[in-house]
């Protein structure tokens, strides 16, 4: 009886061994023709068509296009297909093209060996993964092809001949091939050009981290499209030494990190409105998925490719609750960035339907991604486009009203030339006077009409004006200097007493003259800061302190240092200032001059040139005064 039973078994092993899989094409082959249908298929042994007659095989029935893994087999490892092809009649000038094999595999047409993806082989070392396709000529003499193919897959997810081979002529393939090609780089391509519009955008705008991140969801499609199934692998034909396990990293990690980067979108497009507490969770989920891609191989951190669907439907959700709440706070934008996200979020969830392993759903379509981001890019820039045209209306109305405003800017001119002019005639007065001044005293001395001991009396008040020219003509040729070529700061050690004691020296005559005390108060303190615009500011400073001030009269400067900086106070009695002066006592257009006690002249410049110089080094000037009683200047300069 068992005997009855093994006998039949052996029969149909046998007969397996010796007749393939069948499949019969329509009569008219002037087209393409899919070879879909059960193939014969032994897993788990890379079979030659010599090994189908050598010995018995147990052969089973799959469904191709699919994968092994749907047939129950582990996701890893190899098998062999076998099928027989009948055609009507001979043909010539045809080829099967093989779209997607995963991951390697050999082909045999007629116990012939036609070619090779990657390297197909048991062993997982010799093994070399690569994504492609395969365009395998039929032979021109036959009505019958047997075809064998081997298949090994150590790196992807799914294995197996994924994709149904096609039969037709080999010029329509071709052209099929460079049709899907261009299709495919059409959608790299604007891709690629939104992400450099979104990346200068982001440049130009204060605000634009928008505009970055919209820019890094069109890069990693578009890498994305050129390195997945279904793409035009155009980064592994130009960089074939590169692995495939590290082009299937950066697939997935770029996927990962659009968990992170859509919300963080929405979130800098509308801060007002956006929800804060969600994003630092999408960043670290985001960063933990990416670590996964980068630290474990394909089989593991493909297994969480679930999650990162369910965190972009989450990041969808958000974005959407927060583009809803930018609406109804009045913001128009939102609304069309609304319907942007509604349109294109139905060929996202396409995508990950397909790609899912809870909800799987089958669209065969290769372009979901590329043309959801499309969609959505087209309502951006409309978006930019409406912008640009409300703001040339704006233009329009700005231009009608530019008339007025001209003139308004030429009064403003016209008074600013005025104050030049005012600002010219008094340094030309002030110059001039203590010149013709010293040029008459010296003519009436050549005359004879000083004595030698008239002349030694009136020598100091010569050389204060003198002193007074001097300090007038370098505060010119600064502002000047500033005004033509700008500040340049150079800081340096300055030990601030000996500072002080070198601008006491300058006034030493002047000071005898008017028999005023000159105390330096200063501690022993090093600090670091422009030297000439100190030193100009220092100047200045005691040369007023000693103008303002009476005969015996007294002057301090003391100096103290924190943390944060340091401060210069120039103290003096003297008779002070009028509180109504004050305030317009550092403006550059006020050259308003005020006599000294003893009649000094003077030009107004030197506070507001002190004033303008200290900006420069992130310095301030203060002053505090009593009229007829004492003065204070302080300044005030950031410590370095």
């Amino acid at each position: 009886m068992n005997n009855r039973r093994i006998l039949p078994c052996l029969f149909l092993i046998a007969v397996q061994t010796v007749f393939a899989q069948d499949l019969r094409l329509n009569k008219d082959l002037s087209s393409t023709q899919p070879l879909k249908g059960n193939w014969d298929f032994v897993w788990n042994e890379l079979l030659t068509p010599a090994d189908f007659q050598k010995k018995p095989i147990e052969i089973k029935q799959v469904l191709v296009p699919g994968s092994w893994t749907a047939q129950g087999h582990p996701h890893l490892g190899v098998g062999t297909y076998r099928v027989k092809i009948h055609l009507e009649k001979e043909i010539a000038n045809y080829s099967i093209l093989f779209p997607n094999v995963n991951s390697s595999a050999k082909v045999w047409v007629n116990g012939k060996l036609i070619d090779e993806l990657g390297v197909c082989d048991i062993d997982k070392v010799k093994y070399k993964a690569k994504f492609g396709s395969l365009l395998i000529a039929v032979p021109a003499d036959t009505t019958t092809l047997d075809l064998v193919v081997q298949v090994a897959n150590f790196t992807y997810t799914f294995g197996g001949i994924t994709r149904a081979p096609v039969l037709g002529p080999t010029s329509v393939l071709i052209h099929e091939i460079n049709t899907r090609k261009g299709v495919e780089n059409f959608f790299v391509g604007s891709l690629m050009a939104m992400f450099v519009y979104q990346i200068i955008l982001f440049f130009l705008y204060k605000q634009g981290k928008p505009y970055l991140y919209l820019g890094l969801i069109c890069l990693i499609v578009a890498l994305r499209a050129m390195v997945t199934h279904g793409g035009s692998f155009l980064l592994l034909d130009l960089f074939p030494e590169v692995s495939m396990e590290f082009w299937k990293k950066l697939e997935f990690f770029s996927v990962y990190a659009v968990v992170a980067i859509f919300p963080l979108y929405s979130f800098y497009l509308f801060p007002a409105q956006a929800y804060k507490k969600p994003i630092p969770a999408f960043i670290a989920l985001s960063t933990l998925l990416c670590l996964v891609v980068v630290f474990t191989p394909h089989e593991v951190y493909y297994q969480v490719l679930d999650v990162c669907h369910l965190l972009l439907i989450a990041g969808f959700v958000y974005s959407v609750l927060v583009i809803v709440k930018a609406w109804r706070a009045g913001n128009k934008d939102a609304s069309i960035i609304l319907f942007g996200v509604l349109a294109s979020f139905p060929f996202i969830l396409l995508e990950i339907a397909q790609n899912s392993r809870i909800i799987y759903f089958n669209v065969s379509f290769p372009y979901l991604v590329e043309i959801g981001v499309l969609v959505f890019l087209l309502f951006q820039v409309y978006l930019l486009a409406n912008h640009y045209a409300l703001a040339y209306k704006n233009l329009e109305l700005i231009n009608v009203d530019l008339e007025t405003k001209v003139q308004a800017r030429t009064a403003e001119l016209t008074k600013a030339n005025q104050v030049r002019e005012k600002l010219l005639s008094v340094v030309s007065h002030d110059i001039k006077g203590p010149l013709n001044s010293l040029r008459g005293v010296l003519d009436i001395y050549r005359q004879g009409g000083f004595s030698e001991s008239e002349m030694k009396s009136i020598t100091g008040k010569i050389e204060e004006n003198m002193s007074t020219t001097s300090m007038l003509m370098d505060n010119i040729l600064h502002w000047t200097t500033n005004q033509l070529k700008g500040v340049k700061v150079s800081n340096s050690k300055i030990d601030l007493k000996e500072f002080v004691d070198e601008h006491f020296k300058i006034f030493k005559t002047i000071l005898e003259t008017k028999n005023i005390s000159l105390i330096n108060s200063v501690p022993q303190i090093e600090v670091r800061s422009d030297k000439q615009i100190l030193s100009l500011v220092l100047r200045n400073l005691i040369a007023n302190a000693i103008k303002f001030s009476f005969e015996k009269g007294r002057i301090e400067v003391s100096a103290e240092r924190n943390k944060s900086d340091f401060t210069i106070k120039v103290s003096d009695n003297g008779k002070g200032i009028p509180s109504e002066s004050v305030e317009s006592l550092f403006h550059p257009n006020s050259t308003l001059s005020t006599e000294g006690t003893s009649q000094e002249k003077g030009t107004g410049l030197g506070l507001a040139l002190c004033y303008d110089y200290l900006k420069h080094v992130g310095g301030e000037i203060s002053v505090q005064s009593k009229p007829g009683k004492e003065t204070t200047f302080t300044i005030r300069i950031p410590s370095i």
